[in-house]
Formats: C-alpha cells, sequence, structure tokens
C-alpha cells in the first residue's frame, strides 16, 4: 500500500493579474514571466508556464501526470506523461534552491505532482 500523501496546506488560487511566489522566484500569470530574486527574468518555454500556471492555480492539490499533460496541452497534442518529468526537472531548476531536494514543487509517490506554496526555496 503506498505511503500517505504528504500533507500540504491548500492555499487559495490567485486572483487574475497577480504575481505567485514560487520558491525563489515570482510568476507574473498576466505578463507570463517568471523572474527570480533579483527581478531578471528567468527565460520560459511555453510548456514551462503551462504547467507552472497550473500549479498556481491549484495551490496545495496534487495533480497527476495525467491531468497535467491536459493542462499544460489543452489542444489535444500527443505526448507522453513522462515528458512532463522532464519538464518538472527544467522548472525545478528554474525554481528551487536545491532541486535535488525539491521543496516548492513536490513528488506524491504514485500520484504526480503538488505546488506547496509555503516552501521556503
Amino acid at each position: 500500500m503506498p505511503a500517505p500523501a504528504p500533507a500540504v496546506p491548500v492555499a487559495p488560487a490567485p486572483p487574475p493579474g497577480k504575481r505567485v511566489r514560487m520558491g525563489r522566484t515570482w510568476l507574473d500569470l498576466d505578463a507570463r514571466r517568471l523572474t527570480g530574486a533579483d527581478g531578471a527574468e528567468i527565460p520560459l518555454g511555453p510548456s514551462e508556464f503551462a504547467l507552472l500556471r497550473a500549479f498556481a492555480e491549484r495551490p496545495g492539490r496534487v495533480l497527476s501526470r495525467e491531468v497535467l499533460l491536459d493542462l499544460a496541452h489543452p489542444r489535444g497534442d500527443e505526448h507522453f506523461d513522462r515528458s512532463i518529468d522532464v519538464r518538472i526537472a527544467r522548472i525545478r531548476r528554474k525554481v528551487e534552491a536545491v532541486p535535488e531536494r525539491p521543496a516548492v514543487i513536490k513528488t506524491v509517490r504514485g500520484a504526480g505532482y503538488v505546488f506547496d506554496p509555503a516552501a521556503e526555496a
């Protein structure tokens, strides 16, 4: 039997036009920009932004690979669920202080990923 998912406080989704803190970075949902603590823009590909938006709009909720594929590729493009893992690894290198020990976007074994808005990265 799989271990229970870690408890993550559920925060309300951000209102439109809001910047969302994601570890050591800020995601501007309207401008589609990720910026570091120094204000410098961190380049994001379209699918990386789509995944970050999905997490920002659903803080504290475990999102399966299947759900993330649907949210990141709404036009029905064919993608493999493991491609999400690759994108999550890229995103972690951008938002996590220590990508090998993620605190902001955590893996929930056997279930998917969860964004912890209270994580200090």
